[in-house]
């Protein structure tokens, strides 16, 4: 479980994973996996991007 990024290479390994992942069906692991991982790349994205 991811609980933060860091750097761009964290971000850029979290984006390759959510694109992995993105077509995953509801009530599985990966779905979790893929809503934690959009809340640390938003919260990357609003703390590094402008």
């Amino acid at each position: 479980m991811i609980e933060a990024l860091f750097t761009e290479d964290e971000y850029r390994e979290a984006l390759k994973r959510f694109l992995e992942i993105c077509d995953t069906p509801d009530n599985t692991a990966e779905a979790e996996e893929l809503e934690q991982l959009m809340t640390v790349m938003e919260i990357y994205e609003q703390e590094n991007c402008s």
